[in-house]
């Protein structure tokens, strides 16, 4: 046997390797060809990942955040108040008062565990189940509880929680009570009408009633152009 050493067999190279090299660099190509070819595909790389971060933010600013447009519509929704609606004598039967509703944002949470504990803590009618589907959810807004007191408002103010918020609605309110609730009617949590006076006023349009520029026909002078005589709209809602 021949003492000259026997070099290694060369492994062989898979077929996808060879037809990659061929079509990138051809045959007898030098390594400076080589070099050039890679930094082209690196600048290739990066131009595709700067050009789709582009695409996004001009589809952010052109469209818009899908939160911000729900939030916006939220607060016109709970900005629009109802007319009082008063007696012939101009005794107020259902007016709207200003209640704080709580609100998340389940993207902006950084310890969504944490939340939830000091969020039913706070408030130990929220459903813990309830609370956790919302904030686990990915929308960028989510109701927790509406129309919370003014104190509740105030202690989860204090717990400093990231994502958590208050906006402020209008609640219907009836100082007599359930008397002549056959004819006022009521409302939903949405503050819009579902019976009587209340739904009249939904179905033939708020925003004529709080451009009218005097009183109601048969109520006194006190009343506001905002105002809506319960006495003349009897036979309206009969």
């Amino acid at each position: 046997m021949s003492d000259q050493a026997i070099s290694p067999l060369r492994p062989i190279e898979p077929w996808h390797q060879r037809l990659v090299r061929g079509l990138l660099y051809g045959k007898n190509v030098d390594r400076s060809a080589r070099a050039r070819v890679r930094v082209g595909l690196c600048m290739l790389v990066f131009a595709a990942v700067y050009a789709v971060i582009g695409l996004r933010l001009v589809m952010f600013a052109v469209v818009g955040d899908n939160h911000g447009s729900r939030r916006t519509a939220a607060q016109d929704a709970i900005a629009t108040a109802r007319p009082d609606i008063v007696d012939r004598n101009g005794q107020i039967l259902a007016t709207d008062v200003k209640a704080p509703s709580l609100f998340g944002e389940p993207r902006r949470i950084i310890d969504k565990d944490e939340a939830i504990e000091l969020l039913t803590a706070t408030l130990p009618d929220l459903d813990t189940g309830e609370v956790r589907d919302r904030l686990s959810s990915k929308k960028g807004f989510v109701w927790l509880k509406r129309e919370i007191s003014p104190k509740q408002q105030k202690d989860i103010h204090r717990l400093g929680i990231p994502g958590i918020g208050f906006l402020r609605e209008n609640k219907r309110v009836y100082p007599n009570g359930v008397d002549v609730a056959h004819l006022i009617g009521l409302v939903n949590i949405d503050n819009q009408g579902i019976a009587g006076i209340e739904k009249w006023l939904d179905t033939n349009g708020l925003a004529d009633l709080h451009r009218a520029a005097s009183p109601p026909i048969g109520c006194s002078g006190r009343s506001s152009s905002r105002s809506i005589c319960a006495s003349s709209m009897r036979c309206a809602t009969s």
